[in-house]
C-alpha cells in the first residue's frame, strides 16, 4: 500500500531529508533557504541543539504516559507556557485543529449558547468542528458541525449586527494567516473584545500560526492589549514536535468537569519537554527581538519591482505581487528558496526562523526581483 497524504494539495517536486538552522537539504544534496518554516512551525530553525537534547533526555527518562497520572515535565511545561503567555490555565493537545475543537466546546459549555461568530477568510483547521468555523473549506464536507455566522474581518459594524443572546463566542485570528498575513485595523481587536463583553459572548483568539513569538510577542492578542477568554496555540509551540494548547481564563476553566474533554497523546512527556525547551530557547536567545528584526529586513529587501505590498509581522509576512504567486514560488524553489503561498492567489507567505540572517533575506530579494522582472541581477549578495 502507498502513503496517502497532503490530500487535495500539490506537493513540491523535491524530497527533503535533513535540515540545520534555516537550511534544508533534499535527497539530491540541493540546499534550500527555508522561508516557509513548515507552515510557521520552525521559529527555532531546524535541529536546534538544545531542543534535540531536551527531547532526547526525556525519551531516555519517560517516553510516554497519558494524563492518567501526573508527570513533572507536564506540570513544568504548562507552568512555562502560562507564564510566557500571561494566561491562567493550559490544556495540552496535539494539533491546532484539536485546540480549536476544544475551544469551541469550552465556549459553548461555559455560556450555554450554541452560535459561533467567525471571520470570512479565516482558517481554524480541517477537522469537522473546526471546519464549522472555517468558511473557505466547510462546503467541501457538509454538513459542517455547528451554527456559525460569518462576518468580514476588520468590520466592526458587521460584527455588531451578528451578536445576540445566542452567540457563545467570536473566534478569529488576530492576524489572518492563510488569507495572506492580513493585519486588522488599529484598535480592532480591543473593540471586538468590548463587543463580546457587552453581548455576554466569549472571545477566542486563534494564535496557532501567529503566536509563540513569531510576530515578536508571546501572543499577538496580548500585544494588542486584549486578554482573550480562550487562546489556541500550535505550530511553533514545541519547535516541530507535534503539540498544541488551549489557554483559558480561570473563569472558563471553572466551568469544566473532569471527563468532559480528553486526549491520549496531548501533554505527552516528550511533547512537554519540547514545549519547555522551545520557550527556554526563545527567551535565552532573544528570538522575539530577532523575529521583529527579521520583519524589518523583509520589508527592506523584498520591496522590489513587481511587489505590490508587504505585510510583515515579525518573522511572518505576506508579499502581494502583481502576478500570480504560485509560479513565482516555483521559480524561487529552483533558485534555492522555499516560500509558501496563501489563499490570495497573488500573495507569497513567508515564515522563516527568527534568526534568519539579513544577507539571506537580501539574497531572497535579489532572486525575487530576478523572477519578477526576468532579469539577472549581477553583483554580490
Amino acid at each position: 500500500m502507498s502513503l496517502l497524504d497532503n490530500l487535495g494539495n500539490a506537493k513540491l517536486p523535491i524530497t527533503l531529508c535533513s535540515g540545520e538552522g534555516p537550511l534544508l537539504w533534499d535527497t539530491s544534496g540541493q540546499t534550500y533557504w527555508d522561508f516557509y518554516g513548515g507552515h510557521a512551525v520552525t521559529l527555532l530553525g531546524h535541529g536546534h541543539p538544545r531542543w534535540i537534547q531536551a527531547i532526547t533526555a526525556q525519551a531516555r527518562q519517560l517516553s510516554f504516559c497519558t494524563t492518567i497520572a501526573d508527570v513533572p515535565v507536564r506540570t513544568e511545561a504548562a507552568a512555562a507556557l502560562t507564564r510566557f503567555t500571561g494566561t491562567d490555565r493550559a490544556f495540552l493537545v496535539n494539533s491546532g485543529a484539536e485546540a480549536v475543537e476544544g475551544a469551541l466546546k469550552l465556549a459553548r459549555k461555559a455560556t450555554g449558547r450554541k452560535v459561533i461568530v467567525a471571520m470570512q477568510n479565516g482558517f481554524h483547521g480541517r477537522t469537522m468542528g473546526a471546519l464549522g468555523v472555517t468558511e473557505r473549506y466547510r462546503g467541501q464536507h457538509n454538513p459542517a458541525h455547528g451554527d456559525t455566522r460569518f462576518v468580514a474581518f476588520g468590520d466592526l459594524e458587521d460584527l455588531a449586527k451578528s451578536l445576540d443572546a445566542d452567540v457563545a463566542a467570536v473566534i478569529l485570528e488576530p492576524i489572518q494567516g492563510i488569507a495572506g498575513v492580513r493585519l486588522p485595523p488599529a484598535g480592532y481587536l480591543a473593540q471586538v473584545a468590548a463587543l463580546c463583553t457587552a453581548a455576554g459572548a466569549l472571545l477566542i483568539c486563534d494564535e496557532v500560526q501567529c503566536g509563540m513569538g513569531r510576530t515578536g510577542a508571546p501572543l499577538v492578542s496580548r500585544a494588542m492589549g486584549v486578554a482573550a477568554d480562550i487562546v489556541t496555540l500550535g505550530k511553533g509551540i514545541a519547535g516541530g514536535f507535534p503539540a498544541a494548547a488551549v489557554l483559558m481564563t480561570e473563569a472558563v476553566a471553572a466551568t469544566v468537569r473532569p471527563g468532559e474533554h480528553g486526549t491520549t497523546f496531548g501533554g505527552a512527556p516528550m511533547a512537554c519537554a519540547a514545549i519547555k525547551a522551545t520557550i527556554e530557547i526563545i527567551e535565552a536567545e532573544s528570538l522575539m527581538a530577532q523575529a521583529h528584526q527579521a520583519g524589518q529586513w523583509i520589508e527592506r529587501w523584498l520591496a522590489v519591482p513587481g511587489v505590490v505590498e508587504i505585510r510583515a509581522a515579525g518573522a511572518w509576512a505576506g508579499i502581494t505581487l502583481d502576478t500570480p504567486a504560485r509560479p513565482v514560488a516555483a521559480a524561487l524553489l529552483q533558485r534555492g528558496f522555499l516560500v509558501g503561498t496563501s489563499g490570495d492567489p497573488h500573495t507569497l507567505r513567508l515564515a522563516p526562523p527568527a534568526a534568519i540572517p539579513e544577507y539571506v533575506v537580501r539574497m531572497l530579494g535579489r532572486a525575487l526581483s530576478e523572477v519578477l522582472t526576468g532579469q539577472t541581477i549581477s553583483g554580490a549578495a
